[in-house]
């Protein structure tokens, strides 16, 4: 059985950017992070409930005790409710066949078409769940290079990000649109991480990206939002970019919308 908030605690607990704090009180330390007693002792619980959740033997803690525990993680709001909606998901998280990928609405398609293509002449696209291309105008897949040649199907950002190395010419802080790439793709599934779909992907850009793994076994999320970053033309040229993101949280895409930065 999956085990995704025992997971996600012990990748939280063991991230080296809690090891200042802990390195603080002066002992010597063979454990990255944190120990199970000091998570505990912060959250005010016990340390035998807290490997209980570790090891996924608790699996309905309180929301007392989920704040509590984000705060002694030091998680950010986007952690912190990912760690809540893991104990909500688990109750429903058994799956008993694969399913079939669901096919697209033809209408919500042709609505997110029209929406690309109103912004232009700014790139722009829809994403779905897994980061798969919706619907995307011919700046938004100039964008990605590459991307324009691949069949529909298989148009993925977060592929193209890890996987084909001209994004990194693209894409001057590469590294920091990649990891947020990744954890986009953690949170945006958080209700089903055991989507035969998100596997497949996930084990593919595993295999092919050693940072992809670091970074989805690092359990790091965070949801897009925008942000100003730099895009490196052919020709060398760099400019200024502000990325936006609207969420259509009930059919589940995102869209980014690529602006100038002033």
């Amino acid at each position: 059985m999956s085990n995704a908030l025992g997971d996600f605690l012990r990748a939280r607990r063991t991230d080296a950017r809690l090891q200042a704090a802990a390195q603080r009180t002066g002992d010597r330390r063979r454990t990255t992070g944190l120990r199970r007693e000091e998570v505990a002792a912060a959250a005010g619980i016990s340390a035998d409930y807290y490997t209980r959740l570790e090891q996924g033997r608790e699996t309905r803690p309180s929301d007392a005790v989920l704040d509590a525990l984000a705060g002694a993680l030091r998680l950010d709001p986007d952690a912190a409710d990912h760690l809540r909606r893991l104990r909500d998901a688990h109750a429903g998280a058994a799956r008993s066949e694969p399913s079939e990928p669901a096919a697209l609405d033809g209408a919500l398609v042709a609505r997110m078409e029209m929406l690309v293509d109103a912004v232009r002449p700014n790139p722009a696209y829809v994403l779905d769940r897994l980061s798969g291309v919706v619907a995307a105008n011919p700046e938004g897949l100039a964008l990605h290079e590459g991307l324009a040649d691949l069949p529909p199907a298989q148009r993925n950002t977060c592929r193209s990000l890890l996987l084909d190395p001209r994004a990194r010419e693209t894409f001057v802080e590469w590294e920091e649109l990649a990891r947020g790439a990744v954890a986009h793709l953690r949170a945006a599934n958080v209700d089903d991480l055991q989507d035969p779909q998100l596997a497949a992907l996930v084990g593919e850009l595993s295999a092919a990206s050693p940072l992809f793994r670091t970074w989805w076994d690092g359990h790091v999320v965070q949801r897009r939002r925008g942000d100003i970053t730099h895009v490196r033309a052919a020709d060398g040229t760099v400019t200024a970019r502000r990325y936006e993101v609207l969420h259509l949280p009930e059919d589940g895409m995102r869209m980014t919308l690529w602006l100038p930065a002033a």
